[in-house]
């Protein structure tokens, strides 16, 4: 009996300082991104007017789809370089949390993985998720999340998103967490809600950009969409 309560006390111990370990390395798709290298701002610069460019194309009424590769290289410099001055222009009450410091996504196997390095007493732990599209019947966008991982440690989706609701303002400012986008997020995230249920871009001429369906592969992010004009 001693022997056996010793080696559970091992394998108990073992355990824990792998599971430690996992939690302080990041996912094996996570690649950092300097936000200050000038070639990321001038790569998020242009892949920005690059999507503006094909959005606002002129095309033909007949409504025929047509489709773009957003490359997961592409994304990642916008989301570090951009997307902060993206959302104050949308809204003058939003700042960027100092803690979140680096954003990542990568597309894969149908699969969108999206992480956050978040930046604590000159530590850092990668918090990420594993979503997959789908789009239902009405059009409408969903991305609930599959999985949740503490740097490699995978957790739980339903779990860890139930007991980070109590946290998030610890995490987000308020502005955000009042903001309807950022509870339509956390929510979509939570399988509760879709995360467009119009999943469609305005662009201020008159016509309208649908997103029509989206594939994951090989770090590009394909997407099929379709321009809508006046009636």
């Amino acid at each position: 009996m001693v022997v056996v309560a010793v080696g559970l006390v091992l394998c108990t111990t073992l355990l824990v300082l792998l599971a430690t370990s996992l939690t302080r390395m990041s996912p094996g798709w996570w690649r950092s991104v300097r936000a200050d290298d000038p070639r990321t701002v001038e790569l998020a610069e242009a892949i920005e007017n690059d999507l503006v460019n094909v959005m606002y194309k002129v095309r033909d009424e007949a409504k025929e789809p047509w489709s773009i590769g957003l490359r997961a290289a592409d994304a990642n410099a916008w989301l570090n370089t951009r997307l902060g001055q993206w959302l104050t222009n949308r809204d003058d009450n939003f700042v960027w949390p100092t803690h979140v410091q680096n954003l990542q996504v990568e597309f894969d196997r149908g699969l969108i993985y999206v992480g956050v390095e978040l930046v604590r007493d000159e530590s850092s732990q990668v918090l990420s998720a594993t979503l997959r599209p789908d789009f239902h019947d009405d059009g409408s966008l969903w991305v609930r999340a599959e999985s949740v991982m503490i740097g490699r440690l995978p957790l739980p989706a339903d779990w860890i998103l139930k007991q980070a609701e109590s946290n998030w303002p610890d995490l987000l400012p308020a502005a955000a967490l009042e903001s309807p986008a950022t509870r339509r997020l956390l929510d979509a995230l939570a399988g509760r809600g879709p995360l467009a249920g119009d999943p469609v871009v305005e662009l201020g001429d008159g016509r309208r950009v649908r997103v029509l369906a989206m594939r994951s592969a090989d770090s590009t992010l394909h997407l099929t969409l379709q321009t809508e004009f006046e009636d």
